[in-house]
């Protein structure tokens, strides 16, 4: 009698838990990739919203010093703190006709899955005001 070629069945099984060994690998390097694409696309929305809002300090109203927040139209939180910045030469006689601002604009990312894990972006600069004219 001629010997049957072909595979056992247990060469078969073998087979099979290997190849789901490996999906599951795939599995999980596809979906790690995944999240780190929304996490990508959620900071570059952050960024922009940042750089906007840094833009606007100023033009749109007067800055004044102190600390506003909201939320955006999709979600992300923000904040934009003015303060003044602290400049060579103005304790002298004749002071500068122009004051710095330090305006800071922090954009928080809420995790839902993780909320204590919350990502932001932070943006800072300097505005050049006019100093207030004080009654004499």
């Amino acid at each position: 009698m001629q010997r049957a070629r072909g595979f056992t069945l247990v060469e078969v099984i073998v087979a099979i838990v290997i190849a789901a060994l490996c999906f599951s690998a795939l599995a999980g390097v596809f979906s790690g990739g995944a999240r780190s694409a929304i996490a990508v696309s959620e900071l570059g929305r952050a960024s922009s919203l940042a750089q906007s809002l840094l833009a606007s300090a100023g033009i749109e109203k007067p800055l004044a010093d102190g600390v506003e927040s909201g939320t955006s139209a999709d979600g992300l939180n923000w904040t934009v703190t003015v303060s003044e910045e602290a400049a060579d030469g103005e304790d002298g006689p004749i002071k500068p006709t122009l004051v710095l601002k330090r305006v800071s604009v922090r954009v928080v990312v809420p995790n839902l899955a993780q909320p204590d894990r919350a990502r932001f972006f932070e943006l800072t600069g300097l505005r050049a005001t006019p100093r207030p004219v004080l009654p004499q």
